[in-house]
């Protein structure tokens, strides 16, 4: 079968494609260059799919779209109708829920035939709960077997447009707390767990656990009451002044209970769920780029990032005590954060952890076409992400074509030693864009469309974030290590193919690559085998016989703000608008006049 996978409105929209046993994927950010996508159609992503696979619109048998807000709110077929016409009219249409569509992407990726599967995410789907009320999906628990996925529970919460007036989701809270106080922007919250190690626990320590969040009859309910001096709450908005006079004299009268008796809009209207105090912060941050924010600031990130690592592990321990698994995948914006991640096999007891790099909403179009693969068309296991280069390869000639626009600007020199050439210039000190094959999907850069540099050098990090990526001096950098050799430079045993993990950095080791080690210790780990990506494992060997040292820093191809590139033009481009060094092209060595 040919199936298509779409998320069509929202953020990170994006398209995939299974045809026959082949996937292909793209997040419509990396061809239109608009980061997240907000609300853009995926008009370029599934002509790159079909294109990519040799097909047309009339030879797709199934469109499979996931469901966000509600069915009678937004109706996808339309949204379909309005973007592709009937040009799927052969294919049968199918609306699925957005975390079965993410339950699909971290368990039918995985290598496991029996997980326990967990879906956390900042907002899913709109739907009514057997109490007749309105709620927002955050949290869903599955158990995977075979081919089948079955959902065991979903946590759900009262949701006003966009705000969580009561309780809320861990994804959301610790969003909440990037976006709004931290002043960190949308769907940034990777800043936040960035600038948590530099901070103290003098927020945390200043309310007991019970106000930052609660368990509940085996759920876990986090406090979106979050007052900023000299500001409202961000997560409920100023009432109109007559209803809040009504709600203080109803509750000193006898009119109350009357009220309650007689007025069907009377408990709607007086009354509201108390089950958190608000927690007041100080004044919310307001310059981005200080060198590092002040210590208060730290401190309210290390709160943020306290309460999702306890509350995940409570999950964790949940979905652990209903299935007995020993596996674990994990899906939603939060799996992103790979200090949570790591807590999952030292303090809960996985034995082994699977979490895909486009585990937040990115993976959303690749979890819509495996749901109907497997969960619909009823089709055995026949896939497994041991590469996240799901994106197509670019020919030799669109290479080449690439390199004649920018030949005013550009010296190309073509190497027959790549690996050997690109680790030399490393270990020089240069800053290389590489770009090979298929581009990876997901918000991480795992050696198909990264910026590389020589972690020994202790001004490393910080003249990448200056000069290229032009970001705050205080975030950290990842390490790509050959896998054979992660145990002798990190304390982590479990592998860590798509950098969804960290850990600390061999106490001996860190004087050795101070560029990549952060402020406690630790650095993100992508760890390279040969058959998941020979041409990065290469290098790393390379640069190994020519240093000593199995590892290099691994940031992503891009510039602040911006996608990662997708074609040999976007890494030109970014190439000449930043101060790297040289730029590899497949077998190609560019640098400028």
């Amino acid at each position: 079968m040919n199936i298509l996978g779409i998320k069509i409105t929202s953020h990170d929209t994006g398209a995939a494609l299974i045809a026959g046993k082949r996937v292909v994927a793209i997040a419509e950010e990396r061809l239109c260059r608009v980061k997240h996508s907000h609300n853009i159609f995926p008009a370029r992503s599934i002509a790159y799919c079909l294109k990519e696979c040799g097909l047309s619109h009339s030879d797709i048998d199934m469109v499979v779209i996931d469901q966000i807000g509600r069915t009678e709110g937004i109706r996808m077929r339309e949204l379909l109708e309005r973007g592709c016409g009937d040009s799927f009219s052969r294919a049968k249409i199918h609306i699925v829920n957005h975390h079965d569509a993410h339950a699909a992407h971290a368990f039918f990726c995985s290598p496991f035939e029996d997980a326990a599967v967990l879906v956390v995410d900042g907002a899913g789907e709109k739907m009514a709960t057997n109490l007749g009320v309105v709620g927002t999906e955050t949290e869903t628990l599955y158990r995977g077997t075979g081919n089948r996925l079955t959902e065991i529970h979903k946590t759900m919460h009262i949701r006003r447009k966009t705000r969580f007036p009561y309780t809320t989701g861990v994804g959301k809270f610790y969003s909440l707390i990037s976006e709004e106080y931290l002043n960190f922007g949308h769907y940034n919250e990777g800043k936040m767990m960035g600038l948590a190690p530099y901070g103290d626990m003098r927020v945390l320590n200043a309310y007991p656990p019970e106000r930052w969040f609660v368990e509940k009859d085996g759920q876990f309910f986090c406090n979106p009451l979050l007052r900023f001096e000299g500001e409202g709450t961000i997560a409920k908005k100023r009432e109109p002044r007559l209803l809040s006079y009504l709600r203080m004299f109803a509750k000193v009268s006898g009119l109350f209970h009357i009220w309650l008796r007689f007025s069907p809009l009377g408990e709607s209207v007086l009354i509201e769920p108390a089950v958190f105090q608000e927690i007041r912060f100080e004044k919310p941050m307001r310059e981005r780029h200080t060198p590092l924010p002040e210590p208060y600031y730290a401190a309210v990130a290390r709160a943020g990032q306290e309460v999702l690592e306890r509350v995940m592990v409570g999950w964790g321990k949940k979905i652990k005590a209903i299935t007995a698994a020993e596996n674990l995948c994990v899906a939603g914006g939060v799996a992103l954060n790979i200090d949570a991640n790591r807590r999952f096999l030292e303090d809960v007891g996985f034995k082994r952890l699977f979490v895909q790099p486009a585990a937040s909403d990115t993976g959303i179009a690749l979890g819509c076409a495996l749901w109907g693969a497997h969960m619909i068309a009823s089709l055995p296991r026949f896939w497994e992400m041991k590469s996240a280069s799901l994106g197509r390869s670019y020919t030799e000639k669109e290479i080449v074509a690439a390199l004649d626009t920018y030949k005013d600007k550009i010296i190309v020199r073509r190497s027959s030693d790549i690996s050997t050439d690109a680790a030399k210039l490393i270990a020089d000190g240069k800053i290389v864009g590489w770009f090979q094959d298929g581009s990876e999907y997901g918000p991480r850069a795992l050696g198909n469309r990264s910026i590389v540099g020589d972690a020994r050098n202790p001004e490393m990090a910080n003249i990448i974030n200056k000069k290229v990526k032009h970001r705050e001096p205080w975030r950290p950098f990842a390490a790509s290590v050959l896998a054979e050799k992660q145990r002798e430079w990190f304390e982590l045993e479990h592998p860590s193919p798509f950098m969804l993990l960290a850990a600390p950095v061999v106490k001996e080791k860190r004087a050795l690559v101070p560029s990549i080690v952060h402020v406690d210790g630790s650095c993100r780990i992508q760890s390279v085998t040969i058959d998941a990506n020979k041409p990065y494992y290469e290098l790393l060997k390379a640069f190994e016989k020519e240093t000593g040292v199995p590892l290099v820093l691994n940031t992503s191809f891009n510039d602040a703000g911006e996608p990662i590139v997708e074609t040999p033009e976007d890494a030109l481009r970014c190439f000449l608008n930043t101060e790297m060094d040289a730029l590899v092209l497949h077998d190609y060595i560019v640098t400028k006049k």
